[in-house]
C-alpha cells in the first residue's frame, strides 16, 4: 500500500501570506490577480481565503483596501476572531517589502491548487472505481470529465442577477441611440450594421474552401479594428507573422503583395510602403504564430496577454479551427475538433472578447450543383462547430466556379465579375441570416465593401433579407 495518504497535501502558506502583503501595499495589482485565483479556493488555509474574500469584496465595491477596511469586513461577517484579529493582517502587509511578485505568488497558490484538486479528482475516481457495480467506460467518462472541468474552469458558480444583466442591456441600447456600435468594428458598412459590431462573448465561425480569402477576410477585419484602436490577438497555426504582416502591408497600402516579397518596386511605390509601414507599426495588433497549440493553451494565453495589456482584449482570431492540435487518435480527430470548438465558446465567455475562428468546409460544396454556394452542412470535420458558433459565416465567390467552365466555353471575365464576393451570414443566433456583398482584390489580398455600400450611412442601410434563428 502507498504512503500516499499520509503525506500533506500540496500548498504554499508562505506563498499565501506574501501575496496578501504585496496587495495591501499595492491594492490596484488584486484586479489582474484576480485574473489568475478566481474565487479565493486556491488558498490552503481558511483565515488566508477569508482575508482574500475581504478584499475582493471591497475591491468591487471600489472602497480602499487597507488593514482597517479588511477588518471591518471580517468583523461583519464574524471572522476576525477566527482570522488572528488585526494582528494578523498588519503581519501580512509586513511580511514582504513590495507587490513586486505578487502575480508569481498567485501562480504558486494556482498550481498547488490545481494539484490538490487532481488528488481530489483521483480520490473520487478511485471510490467509483471501487463500487461494486462500476462499469469501466462509465468510470473513465466521468473522470475524464472531472479533469476537463477543472483543465475549463467550469467548476464555479455563475448565477447573475436579472437585474445586473438588463443594466448591461440598456447601457447597450444607449449606445446604439448615439449611432455607436456596441461591439468590436470590422469597417464593412453592412456587417458592422447587422452585428452591431462583433459582440463580446461570440464565437464568429468563417469558413470557406482553401483559395478563398479566408485568412485574407479575418486579417483586413483584424487590422481595421486596430485602426481604430481595438486591441487584437491574431493566432496563426499555419502562416508565420512576417507573411501577415506582408499582407496587412499590401492591403493598406493597395501594393502587389508579390512586389513586396521580391523587393521589385520603385522608389515612389517604396514610399508610399514606408508611408503606410508607420501605420501600421503603432496599430494595436498582435500576432502569436505558434503552432501545434490546443484550445485550452489559446485560452491561457489569451489570459497572460489580456493582464499584460492592462485587460484590453477586443478581439481574438484564430486561423484556423482544423489545424488546432487535437487529443487523441486520428480516427476520433472529429471529437477533438467538437472539443477545440467547444473550448473557444468557453474562452469568448470567459474573457468575454469576440472570437473569429477561421475553418475549412468539406469537398461536398465542389461537387453540388448550387454553383460552388456553400451551406452550414459543409463544415468540416464536426457538426458541433455550428452548433457551439453564434454565427457562421463563408465566404463565396462565384468566379471561383465560372473559371472551371473557362476552358470548354471559351468565355473571359470581366473584372468586376473576378472581384464579386459574398460574405454569406448562415447562422446568426441573434439576428437574421443574409449575404453581404463584398469585392475582393486578390492582388492586394484584401475585401473591399461594394460600391453599392461604401458610401452609405449607417442609418440608410437597415434591411436585411433572411429569417431570425
Amino acid at each position: 500500500m502507498s504512503d500516499y495518504y499520509s503525506k500533506e497535501y500540496p500548498q504554499a502558506v508562505d506563498a499565501e501570506m506574501w501575496l496578501l502583503g504585496g496587495i495591501l501595499q499595492d491594492p490596484k495589482s488584486l484586479g489582474e490577480i484576480s485574473l489568475i485565483l478566481k474565487n479565493g479556493g486556491e488558498f490552503y488555509l481558511e483565515k488566508n481565503q477569508a482575508v482574500w474574500n475581504a478584499m475582493v469584496t471591497l475591491y468591487k465595491e471600489g472602497d480602499p483596501i487597507d488593514v482597517l477596511t479588511i477588518a471591518n469586513v471580517l468583523e461583519k461577517e464574524g471572522k476576525l476572531a477566527q482570522v488572528g484579529g488585526k494582528d494578523y493582517i498588519f503581519s501580512l502587509m509586513e511580511s514582504v517589502p513590495s507587490a513586486a511578485n505578487a502575480d508569481y505568488y498567485a501562480g504558486i497558490l494556482f498550481d498547488k491548487f490545481l494539484l490538490r484538486s487532481l488528488i481530489s479528482s483521483s480520490h473520487e475516481t478511485i471510490k467509483e472505481s471501487l463500487a461494486p457495480a462500476a462499469i469501466g467506460e462509465e468510470v473513465l467518462e466521468s473522470a475524464e470529465k472531472r479533469i476537463y472541468d477543472l483543465a475549463t474552469g467550469q467548476i464555479k458558480e455563475n448565477a447573475l442577477p436579472f437585474g445586473e444583466v438588463a443594466h448591461k442591456v440598456f447601457s447597450k441600447l444607449a449606445v446604439q441611440q448615439r449611432n455607436e456600435l456596441s461591439g468590436c468594428p470590422t469597417d464593412f458598412a453592412e456587417l458592422d450594421i447587422l452585428t452591431n459590431g462583433l459582440q463580446r462573448a461570440d464565437l464568429i465561425i468563417l469558413a470557406a474552401r482553401p483559395s478563398m480569402g479566408k485568412t485574407a477576410l479575418a486579417l483586413n477585419i483584424a487590422a481595421n479594428a486596430a485602426k481604430r484602436g481595438k486591441t487584437v490577438l491574431f493566432f496563426s497555426l499555419e502562416m508565420n507573422a512576417e507573411q501577415l504582416v506582408i499582407r496587412v502591408l499590401s492591403s493598406i497600402a493597395e501594393i502587389d503583395q508579390s512586389k513586396i516579397r521580391h523587393g521589385k518596386m520603385s522608389s515612389e511605390t517604396i514610399k508610399r510602403l514606408q508611408a503606410n509601414a508607420k501605420e501600421i507599426e503603432s496599430m494595436p495588433l498582435f500576432i502569436d504564430d505558434s503552432s501545434e497549440v490546443r484550445a485550452f493553451d489559446l485560452l491561457s494565453k489569451c489570459r497572460v496577454f489580456k493582464r499584460k495589456h492592462n485587460n484590453n482584449l477586443d478581439l481574438v482570431v484564430v486561423d484556423y479551427l482544423q489545424m488546432m492540435k487535437v487529443r487523441g487518435e486520428a480516427e476520433n480527430r472529429a471529437v477533438g475538433v467538437a472539443e477545440n470548438s467547444r473550448m473557444l465558446k468557453v474562452l469568448a465567455k470567459v474573457l468575454e472578447v469576440p472570437v473569429l475562428a477561421l475553418a475549412q468546409l468539406n469537398r461536398n460544396v465542389e461537387n453540388r450543383h448550387t454553383g460552388g454556394r456553400p451551406q452550414l452542412s459543409d463544415l468540416r470535420d464536426s457538426g458541433s462547430i455550428e452548433q457551439d458558433a453564434d454565427m457562421v459565416w463563408f465566404i463565396h465567390r462565384p468566379a471561383k466556379e465560372k473559371e472551371k467552365k473557362k476552358g470548354s466555353d471559351g468565355f473571359e471575365l470581366s473584372d468586376e465579375e473576378k472581384r464579386q464576393a459574398f460574405l454569406i451570414i448562415a447562422k446568426n443566433r441573434n439576428g437574421p441570416v443574409t449575404d453581404i456583398e463584398l469585392e475582393f482584390y486578390g492582388e492586394f489580398t484584401t475585401f473591399k465593401n461594394h460600391m453599392r455600400t461604401s458610401a452609405v450611412h449607417p442609418d440608410e442601410v437597415y434591411d436585411f433579407s433572411g429569417n431570425y434563428q
